[in-house]
């Protein structure tokens, strides 16, 4: 599908947003451990999913329109104020992301392989609850769209933001 065959995005419509290609949606949730002061991320690849985005300004309709179809832009929550998540579905793969020098090359091998053991115990956890229990906080979770986006005018309207 050609950018020509896609709504050009408008100040305060809202919009379905969704991955162009499948498997380009991903989930990034950064964790610290106060104690140790080591930080991580967690990564969760996405078949696919839906964000609904009512547009508030000319920065938010220029970027969103940047990541229209199958060579757009990368596409980021964090670009919008007044958007909600709808859905995701099937989660295609899941790893700790680490970064800096926060963890030796050791220390990632040992954390990855506890995580991936405790998975076969009948109290297997999620990640966020592996690392919770290790002491570690969510700082905060954002979204990417990698490969463009597929974008509809949505009859699932959002309120404008109060002033």
């Amino acid at each position: 599908m050609s950018e020509d065959e896609f709504p050009t995005i408008e100040i305060g419509e809202t919009y379905a947003v969704s991955a162009y290609m499948k498997k380009s949606m991903i989930e990034i949730e950064q964790f610290k451990n106060e104690e140790t002061g080591k930080m991580l991320n967690t990564e969760i690849g996405w078949r696919n999913g839906t964000f609904i985005i009512r547009v508030e300004n000319e920065d938010e309709r220029s970027i969103l329109q940047e990541t229209v179809g199958d060579d757009g832009a990368e596409w980021d929550f964090d670009d919008y104020s007044n958007i909600e998540m709808d859905s995701t579905f099937d989660g295609c793969w899941e790893d700790f992301v680490f970064y800096g020098n926060h963890f030796t090359e050791e220390e990632q091998e040992a954390l990855a392989e506890e995580y991936e053991e405790q998975l076969e115990s009948e109290e297997w956890q999620s990640r966020y609850e592996f690392l919770e229990e290790r002491g570690y906080d969510s700082w905060g979770c954002n979204w990417i769209i990698q490969g463009g986006t597929y974008i509809e005018i949505t009859e699932n309207k959002l309120d404008p933001l109060e002033e």
